[in-house]
């Protein structure tokens, strides 16, 4: 049974081509599909057929993924509520603990320390 084809545009030259699930082929249909002999799979092809197939179906690239920046990543991990509230809760721990003297002081600066590490 063939597998199903979907359609898509082809980035480089804007037009549409069909997808094809080539794992889901057997050697026989996926040569069909090219338009191969049976012989081509054992002689290869020929230049001037390689370079017409290079302008149909284009190279034999995958595409790259866009890089993710660090401060990206950054972003994604803390670009949510609660670690808001984290944040927010540790910069008043951190305004107490500097405004108060004595003991209370050690364990506002403690409560800023545990707050950091659990949003890192």
């Amino acid at each position: 049974m063939p597998p199903k084809a979907a359609e898509a545009m082809d980035d480089s030259k804007g037009n549409v081509q069909k997808e094809t699930n080539w794992h889901a082929l057997t050697k026989e249909e996926a040569l069909a599909h090219l338009g191969c002999s049976p012989n081509s799979r054992r002689e290869g092809l020929t230049s001037q057929e390689a370079k017409a197939r290079l302008e149909r179906y284009g190279p034999n690239q995958l595409t790259e993924k866009e890089k993710v920046t660090l401060l990206q990543r950054i972003w994604k991990q803390v670009n949510n509520v609660l670690v808001g509230i984290l944040v927010f809760v540790a910069v008043v721990s951190l305004a107490k603990g500097i405004s108060t003297s004595g003991e209370d002081r050690v364990t506002n600066f403690i409560e800023v320390g545990l707050i950091t590490f659990v949003i890192t």
